[in-house]
């Protein structure tokens, strides 16, 4: 409301459009029960029959959307066979090929690259009325604001066999035609009319809701950091979010004015053994759904997290883990790297392209960490490569690491940590050979003394070098200075706050359409271009892929009072 206009007059508005956005909601939910009770009636009637009355129980309901969804997200029709479909140039597809959210995404909300746009297929898009947004009263004339009229079963059917919209205008060669059943066609009108009709949970009119996961023996420092910075940042969002209704509505377009959300944020902090997680996080989602999960810490496989992101379909941001999940499936969660199996494998690639000969030693522990660092170094290897294990059991003493480095090595990978490394314990000069060492399991820090493991002793470095890194990050050293929060771990704060910041760019893009499979995609988007840096010097992520980072370098340790570091590669991808 402008200048002059009663407060309660504003009240009103709010209502209205808060309304307005239910209605939208409603009615585009109207249709599941439309189109799953009259999909089979209007196709018959188009194609010259009678329309017969049926209105299907709610578990037949459901079970009809969950074959529509499959369809729609896998290509596999309700007899179970793959789709097949006629694409541009007489092209046969089938199977995930011709899945249709290979093109309109999960979200149904479509894509686009080049100049080609891939119109969404929501159940507003679909079932409301298409209109042009022409603000002026002569263009409105002049060319009238209607697009297309809304589909029906019918009309829906004959698109998505024929090629014909519902205005009768044909559809571009890229879409294809689908041999679809009329038994797969009700399913997937069906599965369309909830497409995205209403918001995702943790969302109501007033808020957002938000939760970052702590699995137990997380060191209090780091979960000091990441909360501090995460405060910081959520009261900020807060304070946007409560700026009266004139100021918002003055901020941009109704859409902007209708997507204010106060941002609230629940810490998840698990507690007990591992097989207890779930239920922990289910109990934490019963109480308060959430919208997504944000950050968070682990020491441990994060395994039972991301399970819990996929069923549920939440999407998990940048949680700073070692152990993420690298097989099976994942749509929702969105880790910074592959972790210790990145590790290996780029090492490897180091000691191929360097020519490097001769056994390899790896020390490990028999701790989650050093198994997994110790059998991704296995599965990275060719095939007959000289490997061998050395578990390290109790404190690591004077003799074992003689032993150690009298063996017959090319080069020497130690899986351990900075405690472990402070015990190291050589006479002369230390390890006759290359001496790797994780990143990872360093806590990001090169260890005390890098000169006791000898000259050669390098890391696999997942950022750049100084001055560089200090400069790229400048921009959260001084927001942190600004918050009055001091550099405590400077990996947990920096990728705290680009994780952050990835998610509101995200949440910002999709306005007031509060899909979480629209922030996934967004997410995709905007992980490269956002105005916050991340610990990684390069970061991109492509339509379904889940690694930020996908690449490291490995560094010299040079001694001295100040151990410096010293590039011998460039970046590496694997």
């Amino acid at each position: 409301m402008g200048p002059g206009v009663p407060k309660d007059a504003e009240a009103v508005s709010h209502t209205r459009t808060s309304a307005w956005s239910r209605g939208r909601q409603h009615a585009a939910l109207a249709w599941v029960l439309f189109v799953s009770g009259c999909a089979s009636a209007g196709l018959a009637q188009a194609q010259g029959a009678q329309p017969v009355a049926t209105r299907p129980d709610a578990a037949a309901q459901a079970r009809q959307i969950a074959l529509g969804q499959r369809l729609y997200r896998e290509g596999i029709g309700v007899s179970g066979q793959a789709l097949q479909a006629q694409g541009a140039a007489q092209a046969v597809l089938s199977g995930n090929a011709v899945a249709c959210a290979a093109c309109h995404r999960r979200s149904g909300y479509g894509s686009s690259e080049g100049a080609l746009n891939i119109r969404p297929v929501t159940a507003v898009a679909l079932f409301e009325e298409a209109s042009e947004g022409v603000r002026s009263p002569r263009i409105k004339a002049q060319l009238g604001t209607r697009l297309r009229p809304p589909y029906t079963p019918a009309l829906l059917a004959r698109a998505i066999r024929n090629g014909v919209d519902a205005g009768g205008a044909p559809l571009d060669p890229v879409m294809p035609r689908y041999a679809l059943s009329d038994e797969d066609l009700a399913a997937v009108v069906a599965y369309l009319g909830t497409l995205s009709a209403r918001p995702s949970p943790g969302v109501d009119d007033e808020e957002i809701h938000f939760a970052t996961v702590i699995q137990p023996g997380v060191p209090e420092l780091q979960r000091k950091a990441m909360l501090e910075v995460m405060a910081a940042f959520f009261k900020d969002k807060s304070a946007g979010a409560g700026r009266n209704l004139e100021d918002r509505r003055d901020a941009g377009t109704m859409r902007m004015y209708r997507s204010y959300r106060k941002w609230v944020l629940h810490v998840w902090a698990l507690t007990g053994p591992r097989e207890t997680w779930r239920a922990q996080l289910d109990a934490f989602y019963l109480q308060q759904p959430v919208f997504a999960l944000v950050g968070g810490l682990g020491v441990s496989s994060w395994q039972p997290i991301h399970t819990f992101c996929e069923e549920k379909e939440i999407p998990s941001v940048f949680a700073q883990v070692n152990l993420p999940v690298v097989t099976g499936s994942n749509h929702y969660n969105f880790y910074f790297s592959r972790g210790l199996t990145l590790e290996a494998e780029v090492l490897v690639k180091f000691l191929r392209d360097s020519g490097v000969g001769g056994p390899l030693v790896q020390v490990y522990r028999r701790d989650e960490a050093g198994l997994a660092s110790a059998q991704a170094m296995r599965d990275a290897l060719p095939k007959g490569a000289e490997l061998e294990d050395v578990v390290l059991d109790g404190a690591g003493d004077e003799g074992f690491w003689r032993k150690l480095a009298a063996r017959r090595a090319g080069s020497v990978v130690l899986w351990l940590n900075q405690e472990d490394l402070a015990r190291v314990v050589l006479p002369g000069e230390g390890f006759a050979v290359p001496v790797y060492l994780s990143f990872d399991h360093l806590n990001g820090k090169p260890p005390p003394n890098p000169g006791a493991l000898g000259s050669q002793a390098r890391m696999i470095y997942p950022t750049d070098l100084p001055p560089r890194h200090a400069a790229r990050l400048l921009r959260t050293t001084i927001w942190l200075h600004n918050k009055g929060i001091p550099v405590v771990d400077e990996a947990v704060q920096i990728g705290t706050q680009f994780a952050l910041t990835v998610l509101s760019d995200a949440v910002g893009h999709v306005m007031d359409s509060f899909s979480r499979d629209l922030v996934a995609e967004r997410i995709e988007h905007v992980v490269a271009t956002t105005s916050i840096p991340s610990l990684y010097p390069n970061v991109s992520l492509a339509p379904g892929q889940r690694f930020a980072a996908k690449g490291a370098a490995i560094v010299e340790l040079v001694p001295g009072e100040k151990p410096q570091m010293k590039a011998l590669s460039g970046w590496i991808v694997p």
